[in-house]
Order: structure tokens, then sequence, then C-alpha cells
């Protein structure tokens, strides 16, 4: 398949391309992928482009990379199942605003390469980081890390965030004059932590629910990555479901 020039980026069109076909089965977990030199050719792009489709594959746990030898098909974890589902973003996003955050810190030279590789950017790429906590009735619920593109970050500011009811996301928006078209959740157990657990009142080792989240323009650029652990006795997560298809 040789990608063609477009509004997605090439590394995007790569990625979903792989991962269509880790879903579609063609790859059992274990299984070595081709190797880049190969992917290259396959996709006609350079290494630079294969590396960065990869690396966002990794960060969604589909694929492990081992250094010197290749990139293999994920394990399934047992007993872990995936299970998608989709809804109205502005419904989502109508209830994160019923949060109350508290800014802790703002830098722009920060650096994770889960969130580069979300953002589609170098492992050591510096970020816009913004960390949060977030309260309800006064009780310290969940610990956020949130991390923006530099081009992005660059265009913030502190006072951005201080408005009551707005969740982060459309603070940006505003900001940037830009909408978000789709957004990419995971929920899965977690522990929480130094850091988090000063903040919730946990132990390091304690459980957490850990949610770590994408925002997306309609280009397919990810503007936004975000990565909360929740305090396991102060937040749940419930879901409704009609038969005759409409939103509760």
């Amino acid at each position: 398949m040789q990608l063609q020039a477009g509004p997605l980026p090439l590394y995007h069109q790569m990625e979903q391309d792989l991962r269509s076909r880790l879903h579609g089965g063609e790859f059992e977990p274990g299984d070595a992928l081709p190797s880049e030199e190969r992917m290259c050719d396959e996709y006609g792009v350079s290494r630079i482009t294969v590396r960065r489709a990869l690396d966002a594959l990794m960060a969604q746990g589909l694929i492990v990379r081992r250094r010197g030898v290749g990139s293999f098909v994920a394990e399934r974890k047992v007993g872990a199942r995936s299970i998608a589902l989709k809804g109205s973003l502005d419904e989502f996003l109508a209830g994160a605003g019923a949060m109350q955050p508290d800014r802790l810190s703002l830098e722009h030279d920060a650096r994770n390469p889960e969130a580069a590789a979300i953002l589609k950017l170098a492992d050591d790429a510096a970020m816009t980081r913004l960390e949060l906590i977030s309260r309800v009735d006064g009780e310290p619920t969940a610990y956020l890390e949130i991390y923006f593109p530099p081009e992005v970050g660059r265009q913030l500011e502190p006072q951005d965030f201080i408005t009551v009811g707005m969740p982060i996301i459309r603070a940006v928006e505003r900001r940037l004059n830009v909408r978000v078209s789709r957004a990419q959740q995971k929920i899965e157990s977690g522990m929480a932590g130094e850091v988090a657990a000063a903040h919730l009142g946990l132990k390091p080792a304690d459980p957490v629910l850990l949610v770590t989240r994408a925002y997306y323009l309609a280009s397919g650029q990810a503007i936004e990555a975000v990565f909360v652990r929740y305090h396991p006795g102060r937040y749940s997560y419930v879901i409704e479901f009609n038969a005759d298809g409409r939103n509760g």
C-alpha cells in the first residue's frame, strides 16, 4: 500500500492501516511485524515515518518494540477485554465540566515519551505540560497531567484555565480558534504512583482508575494528550444504554 500526500500526515495514515491489519487478524499476538526497511518499501515512506507510526501503536499497547530485534504484536492481557464505545463528544465534555480543577503547574519544557507518541512527536520532544487536581465537593478526586504540542503550548497562558465549569479542551479551542472533531479515551486499572498519591491521599501502590485521552482536529492532528488518575473511592464511571439508540 503506497501512501499518498493529503490532509492526514503519512505516519498517521500508516498507523491507521497497521492498526486495521492488527485488528483484522493478519498478525497474531507475539508475531513479528515486517522490518522497518520492508515497511519503508511497502508504504513508500521514510524510516522516520515508519518509526512514528510504530511509536503510536506502541503507546496504544498494540505492539512492543525490542531494541535491536524488531516490533512484535503485543500479547493480550489474560482475562482482559477491550470494548469500544462511541458517543457524543459534546455530552462527554458537558460532564467533564462539572469537575472543579485547581492548577498546580504549567511548564513549557516537559518530556514524556507516551504523550509524545500520542501527539506524533519525537520521544524527547519538549511539550507544554499542565498539572491539575480536580475536586468534587472539595475532595481531591483526580490528578491530571495534560500535554500539548509546542506550537499549541506556546499560545497558552495560565489565565486560559481558570474558567469555572469549562473543560480544558474547550479553553484550548477558544484560545486557538479551532474546533476538536473527535476524542479517544482508554480506561484501565493502574497504580497511583508517588506524585498522584501525594495529591489524592493514597499510597503509591494503591490502585486507581487510569484514563488516557487524546483530542483530535478534523485534520487528524492530536492537540492534547491527557493522563488522569482517579481516586477509586471518590469516582465512578456510569454509562446509560438505550435500546432505541437514543442517548440517555
